[in-house]
């Protein structure tokens, strides 16, 4: 059945990206992809340093005692395979969770319950900075009068169902609604399997409560990282327009971040994003009024930088898998020669 409704959504994905290339010039869109040469790399430089804040925004989403465990730039090599496995894998955004928890155990002796209980809230903690991000460009968009109206109420309406959903997602957190909801299902079941685990979500809700509860000044740190990475993206989206030919304004920009990273938000179950992000960037391109060509350039261009740095996620996963069975096995041949 995953498999089933995982296909349904690739083919909906598909049929969003044929859309996208019958409503633009294709030759056009070639014709701009070249005139980005070199400046790809610049771009890639400026992905490496937003997802350095993304890292640190991560970091602090652990205790204290925990995050002195491993440094950020180990940190930043587990997020960046986990992220891999995000893109590659038909979960959306959380194929890659389970990898990053089984990393930090296994190369720093960190619980799966308090990697989980990170992951869950730096997620929180992101999605709020995108709000906040976000509203700029909802104000920019709601006082031009270039944008049609059409356009200014969907994307007013985006941000507010997206902003009840994370807010909701935060409360249920905080409340302890989920130890809440667990108690009373145990009170519910015979079944020893499902009491397990049930009782592993009620402790993982309790380090949710713990951390919100003993580090309200970490919360607000995360959040500044990773409101710090969003705004650094306007910076990649002036790159691409720059290396393209094209000077636009810093309201411009701003909405077509805000706007686009919405739309990759809430496509999050369609594997890859595919054609939904190509779509939504031709969309957000002819409502602001430039080319539908130019937004599927772009599209393109974010997307093959994505698939680079997926890529060097991969790469940087296989030699570290080599590296540890090497040092599992040179241990094993210590362990022989001890007892021998």
């Amino acid at each position: 059945m995953k498999i089933l409704i995982n296909l349904v959504l690739l083919l909906i994905g598909c049929g969003f990206l044929v859309w996208a290339i019958n409503s633009v010039d294709i030759e056009k869109t070639l014709e701009l992809l070249i005139h980005i040469k070199f400046g790809f790399l610049a771009l890639l430089f400026l992905y490496s340093l937003i997802t350095w804040l993304d890292n640190l925004s991560w970091k602090y989403n652990f205790p204290v005692d925990i995050a002195k465990s491993f440094t950020n730039q180990k940190l930043w090599v587990v997020r960046l395979i986990g992220d891999a496995y995000n893109t590659i894998t038909p979960l959306g955004t959380m194929g890659g969770e389970p990898v990053k928890a089984y990393l930090l155990k296994e190369n720093y002796g960190i619980s799966l319950k308090q990697t989980i209980s990170s992951l869950v809230i730096n997620r929180t903690t992101f999605l709020t900075a995108l709000i906040l991000f976000c509203i700029p460009g909802i104000f920019f968009i709601l006082n031009s009068t270039d944008i049609p109206s059409d356009f200014k109420n969907a994307s007013l309406l985006g941000l507010a169902s997206f902003t009840i959903i994370i807010f909701l997602f935060f409360i249920f957190q905080i409340t302890g609604a989920l130890g809440k909801i667990c108690q009373w299902l145990i009170s519910k079941t015979r079944k020893p399997v499902f009491k397990i685990f049930l009782e592993n979500l009620i402790q993982l809700n309790k380090l949710f409560s713990v951390y919100y509860q003993n580090s309200p000044k970490r919360i607000f740190i995360s959040i500044f990282y990773a409101l710090s990475g969003w705004v650094l993206g306007v910076g990649e989206v002036y790159l691409i327009f720059y290396f393209l030919g094209f000077s636009p304004s810093i309201r411009d920009i701003w909405i077509i971040e805000s706007m686009a990273q919405l739309v990759r938000a809430g496509s999050f179950f369609i594997p890859f994003s595919i054609g939904v992000l190509e779509g939504g960037f031709v969309i957000i391109f002819s409502s602001l009024g430039y080319s539908s060509s130019l937004g599927l350039a772009v599209a393109i261009i974010s997307r093959i930088k994505q698939l680079t740095w997926v890529a060097f996620g991969l790469s940087v996963g296989w030699f570290m898998s080599f590296k540890t069975t090497k040092i599992k096995s040179d241990s094993t041949k210590i362990e022989k020669n001890v007892k021998a």
